[in-house]
């Protein structure tokens, strides 16, 4: 049984780490800025300890960190600090991590270990900590998703509750796109088998769809049709911002995709999900009632 600190544990990935993590037995320390959400009070009563901070203060990181073996961590964008303020967080976790000596698992994102300014400012911001941690004496394994599956559960942005599935990419524009199922999964065999994954940077996606086969895929599961509808980018902007649009801008380019096949025969210990797996594993009707 492995001592893990789970940094943001009650959010979406954070939140997959500790439930596996506790699946598997290990000993859970939950990080979390409040021990009264209902996330946090679920965790307690699963068996986690619950730590409160924030990613901004050392004191309370260290408190949580001492006496660990390992700590999952990422650092949260859209702050009201913008960029810095997400900078400050990785380096302040990647100072923590090497004081301590402890394995860090920290999730950045897909090509997050290039340096070169992409406008995107939750992606510039993996680039500067990436930079900073490989300067670091810190046992780290670097984790870099793409484009998240769950995304489409904001139903503001994907209008699913409104009967379709809306997204700015051409209808059959492939996007590789992870499960924060199996962000989870790759982070907990990290954590599990550190002489293995100790020093390596993997960028991890589950699987590839356009988003008209996603629509298909989600007409099936729901039992409905469910037609895909572009949204224009100058709508994505005034709804969402310049740095979302930049984003699917750059999707919509992109040529270099993951070899997913060969990521997921290199690690079959991660329960890897179809985009149709992922989408049988959600509770729609709680989703689309919300």
């Amino acid at each position: 049984m492995t001592k893990v600190v789970v940094i943001g544990a009650t959010g979406k990935q954070g939140g997959a780490v500790a439930d596996l993590l506790l699946e598997r037995g290990h000993e859970v320390v939950a990080y979390a800025r409040s021990a009264e959400s209902p996330a946090a009070k679920a965790l307690s009563a699963r068996g986690a300890r619950l730590a409160t901070g924030d990613l901004a203060d050392p004191d309370a990181l260290q408190r949580a960190c001492a006496g660990a073996d390992a700590v999952f961590g990422l650092s949260v964008p859209f702050g009201e600090g913008g960029k810095d303020e997400e900078v400050a967080q990785g380096r302040l976790l990647v100072d923590t991590a090497a004081r301590l000596d402890v394995h860090l698992v920290y999730s950045s994102v897909r090509g997050g270990d290039r340096l070169v300014a992409t406008n995107v400012d939750h992606a510039d911001s993996k680039q500067l900590i990436e930079a900073y941690l490989r300067e670091q004496p810190v046992r780290a394994t670097v984790l870099g998703p793409v484009y998240f599956m769950e995304n489409v559960l904001n139903l503001g942005f994907s209008r699913l509750g409104a009967g379709m599935l809306a997204n700015p990419l051409t209808p059959g524009k492939p996007l590789d796109q992870v499960s924060v199922l199996d962000i989870a999964g790759m982070a907990v065999h990290a954590v599990e088998n550190p002489g293995e994954l100790v020093g390596e940077r993997i960028d991890i996606a589950s699987d590839r769809v356009s988003g008209q086969e996603a629509a298909q895929i989600l007409s099936e599961v729901l039992g409905r049709e469910i037609p895909y509808q572009q949204l224009p980018l100058d709508v994505v902007r005034q709804w969402a911002g310049e740095e979302v649009a930049t984003m699917f801008e750059s999707f919509e380019n992109n040529t270099d995709f993951l070899d997913i096949e060969a990521l997921h025969a290199r690690y079959p210990a991660v329960r890897w999900h179809s985009y149709a797996e992922w989408a049988k594993t959600v509770d729609w009707d709680r989703v689309l009632a919300g």
